[in-house]
């Protein structure tokens, strides 16, 4: 079977529109369902995406099967298991921590190396970047931003 994006220059408007809403609409469910992100080269790699747009929209786009076969996708399924190992271990800490007091939820952290600095937050300001917004909180916004930033 061809790669319908080497088609796509040959089909028309309709077809190109229909295409890049199959696209979409195949990310944005998926993306929906599980958190994930799918580059758009992937999707239009399925075969319900060829069928779809090569019938001029005539077969229905089965997006429940389209769903299926992302999830087999090797490096897709490498990050949903990512995904639910991140999601059982957050739900495991809510568990243990439900019932602990403030200072027994702060021990909970601190063995378990927990209070580090998020990846997602820890590298992206310069050190002149959090002075500025240093500057502008009181001294307990000052801790916890600091804390929570990996600056003490």
């Amino acid at each position: 079977m061809s790669n319908i994006e080497s088609l796509l220059p040959h089909l028309g408007e309709h077809d190109r529109a229909n295409f890049m809403k199959a696209v979409g609409s195949i990310g944005a469910a998926f993306a929906a369902r599980t958190t994930i992100e799918v580059d758009p080269q992937v999707i239009a790699a399925l075969p319900q995406v060829r069928d779809h747009v090569l019938s001029g929209g005539d077969v229905e786009l089965d997006l429940a099967a389209a769903l299926d076969s992302l999830k087999e996708e090797p490096s897709i399924s490498n990050q949903l298991i990512a995904a639910e190992v991140k999601a059982a271990e957050v739900s495991k800490i809510k568990e243990d921590t439900a019932h602990m007091s403030r200072a027994q939820r702060m021990e909970y952290a601190r063995e378990r190396g927990l209070t580090k600095p998020r990846d997602d937050v820890a590298s992206t300001m310069t050190m002149n970047e959090h002075a500025a917004v240093l500057a502008g909180l009181s001294p307990v916004q000052r801790m916890n931003y600091a804390r929570r930033h990996g600056l003490v």
